[in-house]
């Protein structure tokens, strides 16, 4: 069978493939990662416009009995320019790509190119302090659509909420590796967690902080405002939860390091 379709596109990656021809990973709505080829010289007008992190309308055409998908035409809505002119962008664009490939969407394709769209498109626009806390946000988001975000809003033994007054925002919580929990200093008992295996250490105003990522709207929590310390343990924290929750060692995380 062969057919001709429409979707909506980010592209996520593109490699020359032969000498005029070129191999493009695809994040759409619909189908979640997709793998398509390119054809034409560098000259071409299609080149120009599928480049990497570029968004916008594409046209696919799939050959079945070849199990190939050729792209005939794409209407770009979103170049992502400033990528190219800051690394740190590049890094967290590409981060956050290589979890949904090797992820395949967390099986949730729409969710997954809503929550990735609105990433990058924020991006753009912001600056790199600002695309630092926006990473967070997205890997905390995933962490939901993958089933494995733990519950920040309280603590997992006692149930006191962490928006109490009783905990001060540079009070110490706990992660607590073998629950997927979060745990108050006083529920962490007479030994001492962070020296503990199972336990990481995490201020009270970083737990804040992630519990609104889930809780709150998009435009509300860019107004909070975290510390430098509780924005490395947040960091820290999602890129264990990420690697631990896949299973394997993310490469960009590797090779990111003092980037990321």
């Amino acid at each position: 069978m062969q057919r001709s379709r429409a979707d909506k596109a980010v592209i996520l990656n593109i490699k020359p493939q032969g000498e005029n021809n070129y191999s493009v990973v695809l994040l759409t709505p619909q189908e979640g990662i997709l793998y398509a080829s390119l054809y034409g010289g560098p000259k071409s007008r299609l080149k120009s416009l599928v480049a990497q992190w570029n968004s916008g309308n594409i046209w696919l055409y799939e050959n079945s009995e070849k199990k190939q998908i050729k792209i005939t035409d794409f209407e770009v809505s979103n170049f992502h320019e400033s990528f190219s002119q800051n690394l740190y962008k590049m890094y967290a664009a590409s981060l956050a790509a290589e979890i949904l490939i090797k992820t395949r969407c967390a099986g949730s394709n729409e969710q997954a190119f809503k929550l990735f769209s609105g990433f990058i498109d924020g991006m753009e626009l912001c600056d790199e302090e600002a695309c630092r806390l926006g990473l967070m946000r997205f890997l905390w988001r995933y962490l939901q659509l993958l089933g494995i975000q733990p519950d920040a809003s309280c603590c997992g033994s006692c149930g006191e909420n962490f928006l109490s007054i009783k905990f001060a925002p540079s009070n110490i919580s706990y992660y607590n590796c073998s629950g997927n929990n979060f745990i108050c200093e006083e529920c962490s008992g007479s030994s001492t967690p962070e020296t503990t295996s199972g336990f990481i250490p995490v201020k009270v105003m970083a737990v804040k902080y992630l519990s609104a990522v889930a809780n709150l709207s998009p435009s509300e929590v860019r107004q909070i405002k975290i510390d430098r310390e509780a924005y490395e343990q947040i960091r820290n924290l999602v890129f264990f939860l990420i690697e631990t929750g896949i299973d394997q060692k993310l490469n960009t995380i590797e090779t990111g390091t003092g980037i990321l």
